[in-house]
């Protein structure tokens, strides 16, 4: 009898749960979606319990879909958002709710390790700048300003290591997921213990850590009566969402760059050694590949960006036809840019306290107009990224595009355009899922390694999007202008009187 996996990827809107054999086949999927919690301004967090609650909930309607007992699951993978902070009491129960990675609270925090260590300091501890959001500055928030629920900490997990711990009553994170943290030195591997005492956090909180594609435990009996999975099921380690929806698409070599848009945007370069930029404004993360790690470039409103121009701006929530008509307007947007700093911007510049800006506005823009200075404004923040790869040495030979945006063929076009390279779509959908699914089949032997995963899986369309050349020309000289705005209004970007951040860009 085949055996079947099961990938569950914790999200920042949803929970996924996907059934697959072993040729890659999708048996049954179920998605639930949930809100951010944002108590306060800049805050960002979510309930760890309904991530439960959806998890298992997801599972028994992917069994229902699929027509499947249990028991045919061999094996569990599982990936999900990263940097955000749980928080464990000795008990292992939730202290507070999570901080997740789009929280914008601790900019104080931030300040404080760039004051404590200079960019080559951190370059050496940790290969990676301290962002906002990220677990290790949150933490140093909650000891800060929530001392009581500070003091009962005894464990700090990520998202998905908590659904996995619900699962198999282990406390644990992978490599992936740590490299995400700001506390862990990716290069070598392992807890960044030297800043970690530098600034009298405990490296004691910090689990242990395994790669991906191992077993971490087995699905509990306790975990099978709430889940409808089967006891003694076996759950391997799993890793970031990054790193899922990679091998999802079967980018685990050099040469091939993945640009994700989601929620957040993201461009990804696997790397065979821990190369990162001196001057912090990309990520250096480790790959769910033995011998690899990437570097990412984030934004942290790629996606969110269109959602909140059609949601609180236009009204007008069907994506299609705001896709058709922004189709309409000519590259460039007759003079209108967009910078999608909604959220803060984090590459190319760290800056938490950017704010979004719409230049160039006329009586001539229309609703259309706006669309597509949304869509260009979120390509013209993947090619910051991209400049800072390409200085730093790594190679490009395609690119591949995933997430929400890969359903619109017109975004698909303005991101060739901008990134100047074709650009090709994975046939997978829900890599994310998918990548866990075959982490989990490595761990059960299923495949012998997770490049034999990626070949008997993974599909590209072979008809790329191409470049317009007449659009390349056009969108070099925007993004000069979409560049200096940001310079040019960087020192009015501080709100309520806070000062401006002064660390990059």
């Amino acid at each position: 009898m085949m055996s079947i996996l099961l990938g569950i990827d914790i999200g920042t809107s949803s929970v996924k749960s996907m059934l697959m054999d072993v040729e890659g086949r999708m048996l049954g999927f179920s998605q639930i979606e949930y809100e951010i919690s944002m108590t306060s301004p800049g805050y960002a967090e979510q309930d760890p319990e309904v991530w439960w609650e959806l998890t298992c909930r997801t599972i028994a309607l992917a069994l229902d879909q699929a027509g499947i007992e249990a028991n045919r699951i061999t094996g569990i993978g599982l990936s999900g958002q990263m940097h955000g902070l749980v928080a464990l009491d000795q008990g292992g129960k939730v202290v507070r709710p999570a901080i997740i990675w789009c929280d914008q609270r601790t900019t104080t925090e931030k300040n404080v390790i760039e004051n404590m260590f200079t960019r080559e300091q951190l370059g050496e501890l940790i290969q990676n700048p301290a962002a906002t959001g990220f677990q290790l500055l949150s933490l140093m928030w909650m000891k800060e300003n929530e001392p009581d629920q500070y003091r009962r900490i005894r464990h700090v997990i990520l998202p998905k290591d908590y659904v996995r711990y619900r699962l198999t009553g282990e406390i644990a994170g992978d490599t992936t997921d740590a490299s995400s943290t700001s506390a862990y030195h990716v290069k070598e591997k392992r807890w960044s213990t030297e800043l970690l005492e530098r600034i009298s956090i405990d490296p004691a909180m910090f689990p242990q850590v395994g790669e991906p594609w191992e077993i971490s435990g087995m699905v509990t009996s306790h975990a099978a009566i709430e889940s409808r999975l089967h006891e003694g099921t076996a759950v391997v380690y799993g890793g970031a969402d990054q790193a899922m929806q990679a091998i999802g698409n079967g980018i685990i070599t050099p040469g091939t760059i993945s640009c994700t848009i989601g929620t957040g945007g993201q461009l990804f370069a696997p790397t065979t050694t821990p190369i990162y930029d001196s001057l912090l404004r990309t990520h250096t993360y480790v790959h769910a590949v033995p011998n690899r790690w990437y570097l990412l470039g984030a934004s942290m409103s790629a996606g969110l960006s269109l959602k909140w121009l059609a949601g609180q701006v236009l009204r007008r929530t069907d994506y299609l036809e705001l896709d058709q008509l922004a189709e309409k307007i000519s590259a460039g947007s007759e003079g209108l840019i967009f910078l999608p700093y909604l959220n803060g911007v984090r590459t190319p510049h760290m800056n938490p306290h950017a704010t979004g800006m719409l230049f160039g506005l006329t009586l001539n823009h229309s609703d259309a107009h706006l669309v597509r200075s949304v869509l260009e404004g979120v390509g013209y923040s993947m090619r910051d990224s991209l400049e800072i790869f390409k200085s730093i040495g790594v190679n490009m030979d395609r690119i591949i595009i995933s997430g929400g945006g890969a359903k619109s063929r017109l975004w698909k076009q303005i991101l060739a355009d901008i990134l100047g390279s074709k650009v090709y779509t994975s046939t997978m959908k829900e890599q994310a899922c998918f990548g866990a699914a075959m982490m989990a089949g490595v761990g059960v032997g299923a495949y012998s390694s997770i490049e034999s995963a990626c070949a008997s899986i993974v599909r590209i369309h072979e008809q790329p999007i191409t470049p317009v050349v007449e659009n390349i020309e056009i969108y070099e000289s925007r993004y000069r202008v979409y560049q200096q705005l940001y310079q040019n209004n960087r020192e009015l970007f501080a709100l309520d009187g806070i000062k401006p951040d002064r660390s990059g860009g």
